[in-house]
């Protein structure tokens, strides 16, 4: 979530003395149900082991090899060190000494000091210099959020003219996927369930099948998630894929697949998908391009979650299209009930206001 640059300013955090000539870009925050005000250590580990942006979802992935393939290219991401002094040379003897700590997957970024409270990173290349500061707050609805704040210096007008044409990229792809991913992480910190899953109409039961609405079934997979969280068929379906589609899934379902979306939010609809039957644990949406027919059902049973997508070729196009993307789309699968459970987590979690 994004928030008024006060969320950052008005934190005593040490990194106010080290940076008064960087401009503040960016400040967004991530929830942590339950968390208390020393866990900014747990969260650094849950975000350690979840990896960076670049390790999301494979629209986020492909759009992050673009920008970095792009910046290579260009050698937009070429090391300045020579010319631009590094925040660690400022850095205060006591901050010195906590400086060195680890930063998650292959990110671009460098450690510039890690207390119990904030941490701060930093990176320098021929567009700009910048700093990704993490502190650990007081969160508005109660418990504590980490908050990332992004505080840079542009080098020159190349750097300008680069910091406003990705403006887009980090507002619509990179902080939501990063809000995902480490929210997710959070919420995973002490273990995840396993989703089991099972492909083909051999291997998943007639019971299931008998959900879809498709005259013949082509391609079903099946994938469920031990969960003890209480929520209906529909509220699982609204925190898998959101009430209006997101950029990602227009690319995936209208762009590769041609899919027809109904446009805007409708209690009929699920992300553009028309909700076409529903029973007490279970609840079907339904669309179709010009060459293929899709159902995606999911169902709630004691303790478990489940997502079932089925697909009738209408023509052989879809198969030629869906085959390839079938492979993503089961590894995407988890993690979009891991995601989603998350989020329903979070919704269902109990108002301790007074």
């Amino acid at each position: 979530m994004r928030l008024p640059g006060t969320a950052h300013t008005d934190q005593p955090w040490r990194i106010h003395e080290l940076t008064p000539d960087f401009r503040l870009e960016d400040v967004w925050a991530f929830r942590a149900p339950g968390a208390g005000p020393d866990d900014f250590p747990v969260m650094l580990a849950a975000m350690q082991a979840a990896g960076g942006p670049g390790t999301g979802s494979w629209p986020v992935r492909f759009l992050f090899a673009l920008l970095w393939k792009l910046g290579a290219l260009f050698g937009w991401d070429e090391p300045r060190a020579a010319r631009v002094a590094p925040l660690r040379d400022r850095l205060p003897r006591d901050l010195r000494e906590t400086a060195g700590g680890s930063v998650a997957g292959d990110s671009p970024f460098t450690s510039v000091y890690e207390l119990g409270n904030e941490c701060a990173r930093e990176l320098a290349n021929k567009t700009v210099h910048a700093v990704m500061h993490l502190g650990w707050a007081p969160a508005a609805t109660g418990g504590h959020e980490l908050r990332m704040a992004v505080l840079v210096k542009p080098n020159g007008l190349l750097g300008r003219l680069y910091m406003a044409a990705i403006a887009p990229f980090r507002h619509r792809v990179v902080y939501p996927a990063l809000t995902r991913q480490w929210e997710r992480a959070w919420q995973n910190r002490n273990g995840s369930a396993t989703v089991h899953g099972a492909v083909g109409t051999y291997n998943v039961s007639a019971s299931v099948l008998a959900l879809s609405s498709l005259p013949d079934i082509d391609y079903v997979d099946l994938f469920i998630l031990e969960t003890g969280l209480d929520a209906t068929p529909e509220q699982w379906a609204r925190a898998m894929f959101g009430d209006v589609p997101s950029a990602a899934e227009k690319l995936i379902w209208r762009g590769f697949l041609g899919l027809r979306l109904s446009p805007g939010r409708s209690p009929h609809t699920v992300a553009g998908w028309r909700i076409a039957a529903r029973g007490d644990s279970w609840i079907r949406l339904e669309t179709a391009s010009g060459f293929l027919s899709c159902n995606l059902v999911v169902h709630t049973a004691e303790g478990q979650v489940s997502l079932a997508t089925y697909l009738h070729y209408d023509k052989s196009l879809g198969r030629l299209i869906w085959h390839p993307l079938s492979a993503i789309h089961r590894r995407l699968a988890p993690g979009l009930l891991h995601e989603a459970a998350t989020k329903v987590a979070t919704m269902t979690e109990p108002n301790t206001e007074s």
